[in-house]
């Protein structure tokens, strides 16, 4: 009368035959309704151009404002201001791209602003 609680019960890890067939279908019952792109999505490179440039032509001026600040003279404002006019965008889409080419979850290209629109 000796039952071996092994032989009803799998192992910690093993799937079942019919939850792996589940998960298959889970995964891919909507592959009729819109199938996957076979390639992926247009690069919009002048727009990464324009914000690399952004960002370092906006760091550029803050740096010399920096510079001028600390060496006492006047003048800083208008390399801070041009800076920050430039940085702040320059930065903001640099990240986007960035966060677009490491594949993170939410950032996709829908979110940087083309001049063909």
């Amino acid at each position: 009368q000796d039952k071996c609680i092994c032989a009803q019960r799998p192992a910690p890890g093993v799937a079942r035959a019919g939850e792996m067939r589940q998960r298959a279908t889970h995964k891919y019952e909507h592959l009729h309704d819109h199938p996957p792109p076979l390639r992926g999505p247009k690069v919009p490179w002048k727009e990464l151009a324009l914000s690399l440039v952004l960002f370092v032509v906006g760091t550029s001026f803050l740096l010399c404002a920096m510079y001028i600040g600390w060496k006492g003279s006047e003048g800083a404002t208008p390399f801070a201001m041009l800076g920050s006019v430039c940085f702040i965008p320059g930065a903001y889409h640099t990240f986007l791209f960035v966060q677009i080419f490491r594949g993170v979850e939410g950032y996709s290209y829908d979110m940087i602003q083309t001049g063909a629109g």
